[in-house]
């Protein structure tokens, strides 16, 4: 195909046009309503605080936001141009997803429902102003996906595709550490799609998750000659520590190692004053009137969830020896995190399930953009069943891949080490609208087709 041929190609690409227009009108409203202009949390401070502290990695935020995000003006006090770059990094990350998508094969709609699911996502157009990594982790790592994705046309793309895929995908997990699955992930992804064309391409797949591994390296072994530590930020112990608490029974405490049960048996203590003060639930009473932590954790783990922070501040925190580096507190609370879950398999497992509930839930029913894509499809579902037709979807399976690829990346590791705050069931949500869209526009195809 000549050069002038396949430029024509693209300007008749009437969905690429379409989502030119969105991402256009996605910049001029934010900036008309000032979200450009940025925004603060409580945790901003954190991440410009520990960039310029004089131990940067010691601290329990990676200093790497606000390294970047101060050379753009950015501080604790001033937004600079931080938010506007965060969107046009966004809008660019859209792009790449959706060339990535159309190179791997997939069609035009399945591509343009996956890229404005994105574009649009609840967890983006919240964060895009706010100086704190969660829309600059989620528009690398959406670039990394796309660029997978084109890594699949054939070996060669992939040879020249693995150093950008791994340093977006490490910048994305870098920023934001519950990305980190992504690096089994991708790799994965990269291997459905490939045998799709029906290649075999295993050695590949593990050159990219070797490569996917390095900036985790790299840091880790920065921090380990910094602070004695190996891994990308000391935060991992602290967050665990939380279900941890929740879990523990005098009979837990019983059966952990004997290094770790003086400390247990303090957070038991500690739970129970902080219970009989209202500072944290005690594990309500189930339908036989008995206290069931496992009842309770899988039927109604919000109230977990609503109490966790508490857990930490009220329960863990005010247990950590005074003049302990922050990177030893956390190996300590790392240690006794994990002989707790080894100790009581069957209350840990309950956890899981009762946080794996609550992030799909949420991620449908609080989900804005989720919610109005199913409810386009439901309208134009029962159109069609009243006019007798029906609408053949393409890519649905490679759709709905994608969207469970992306869930399992930001999701698993808020389900596995603490619980899903809404920030992480937004972040993990953001591909799942594309699949009720790209079953509307299907239903919508067919319907102006036989009107």
């Amino acid at each position: 195909m000549s050069v002038e041929a396949g430029a024509a190609r693209r300007l008749r690409d009437g969905w690429l046009l379409l989502l030119l227009a969105e991402a256009a009108l996605l910049l001029v409203v934010l900036g008309a309503t000032g979200e450009l202009s940025g925004g603060f949390t409580p945790d901003t401070q954190a991440y410009f605080a520990i960039a310029t502290s004089p131990d940067p990695w010691g601290g329990p935020r990676s200093p790497l936001y606000g390294f970047v995000a101060s050379r753009l003006g950015g501080s604790a006090t001033t937004t600079g141009v931080v938010a506007l770059v965060q969107a046009l990094l966004h809008v660019a990350a859209v792009f790449v997803l959706y060339g990535g998508a159309r190179i791997a094969g997939i069609g035009r709609v399945a591509a343009f429902a996956l890229s404005t699911a994105a574009l649009f996502s609840q967890s983006d157009l919240y964060h895009l102003r706010l100086l704190i990594p969660e829309a600059p982790a989620n528009s690398f790592l959406l670039a990394a996906v796309g660029l997978t994705l084109a890594a699949t046309r054939s070996r060669r793309a992939l040879w020249l595709l693995l150093v950008p895929i791994a340093l977006l995908a490490g910048a994305g997990y870098l920023l934001r550490p519950t990305q980190l699955p992504s690096i089994v992930v991708l790799p994965a992804l990269h291997l459905v799609f490939a045998w799709r064309r029906r290649d075999r391409p295993l050695v590949p797949a593990i050159a990219l998750m070797l490569a996917l591994v390095l900036p985790f390296v790299a840091l880790s072994a920065h921090r380990l000659r910094a602070v004695g530590d190996f891994n990308i930020v000391s935060f991992g112990g602290y967050q665990m520590s939380g279900l941890a608490a929740f879990m523990l029974t005098p009979d837990t405490v019983a059966r952990l190692p004997e290094q770790v049960r003086p400390f247990a048996q303090r957070v038991l203590e500690r739970r129970g004053q902080a219970e009989a003060a209202g500072e944290v639930p005690a594990i309500p009473l189930n339908s036989a009137g008995e206290r069931s932590f496992v009842s309770a954790t899988l039927g109604y783990f919000d109230i977990y969830a609503r109490a966790y922070d508490n857990m930490l501040a009220y329960v863990i925190k005010p247990l950590l020896p005074e003049g302990e580096s922050w990177v030893d507190s956390n190996k300590r609370l790392m240690q006794f995190s994990l002989a707790t879950v080894l100790a009581d398999p069957l209350r840990y497992p309950a956890w899981v399930g009762g946080a794996a509930a609550r992030l799909a839930g949420h991620a449908i029913a609080t989900n804005v953009p989720m919610l109005m894509a199913l409810a386009l499809w439901f309208a134009l579902l029962v159109a069609a069943f009243v006019r007798q037709r029906s609408a053949p979807v393409e890519d649905g399976e490679a759709v709905s891949l994608l969207a469970l690829a992306w869930f399992v990346s930001n999701g698993a590791l808020p389900v596995l080490v603490t619980f899903p705050a809404a920030r992480y069931i937004d972040t993990a949500a953001i591909l799942l609208p594309a699949i009720p869209l790209m079953l509307a526009i299907a239903l919508g195809r067919a319907l102006r087709g036989s009107a």
